[in-house]
């Protein structure tokens, strides 16, 4: 899955929410946020000391890849004392989403996405099928099982995410990746 999708799909699993990735307490978040809860990850504590600049966006190349972790310039016009001209996109997508989605709201969640879309990788090249089994290993039933529930589970996702962005996906361009 796409971060683009990813925060999209998120969107619909979470209440927006600037300041942080996940309030567990609220169940919302950020689009960083958003996009891990739909991918499926969890959040936990972190007890070691983190650098001031990670905070707000711990872990996302983790997730996403090294791609998030490149320097760009950022596309609004913000005040070079509130941001760096050239940022990691994935302070870039903080920033967008805090400031300019919920603050000014003079971004939509949309306009983020598209954003993101123009620096994500175009296709995420799975390993291939002949590089992941060692010779004389067999592939069991049971992950083919789970994967069709979790098609299954992704459909009804989908289709409550359509419903629910109904009147702007008339407007918008979405990619599936079906």
């Amino acid at each position: 899955m796409k971060l683009s999708e990813a925060i999209l799909l998120g969107s619909t699993m979470l209440a927006a929410k600037p300041g942080g990735q996940y309030f567990s307490e609220t169940k919302s978040g950020c689009a960083l946020g958003m996009a891990a809860i739909a991918r499926g990850c969890s959040f936990h504590g972190v007890t070691r000391p983190i650098n001031e600049n990670e905070r707000r966006t711990l872990g996302a190349e983790g997730v996403w890849g090294p791609w998030v972790l490149n320097v760009v310039r950022r596309p609004c016009e913000c005040w070079v004392l509130r941001a760096p001209r050239k940022m990691r996109i994935k302070d870039i997508i903080a920033h967008l989403f805090d400031f300019h989605v919920m603050n000014k709201k003079n971004w939509t969640l949309d306009q983020l996405v598209a954003w993101v879309r123009t620096w994500e990788p175009k296709e995420i090249s799975p390993m291939p099928l002949a590089n992941a089994l060692r010779p004389g290993k067999v592939i069991s039933r049971e992950p083919r099982v789970d994967r069709r529930q979790a098609e299954r589970e992704w459909q009804l996702v989908r289709q409550a995410f359509e419903a629910r962005h109904k009147t702007t996906l008339s407007s918008t361009k979405i990619s599936w990746g079906n």
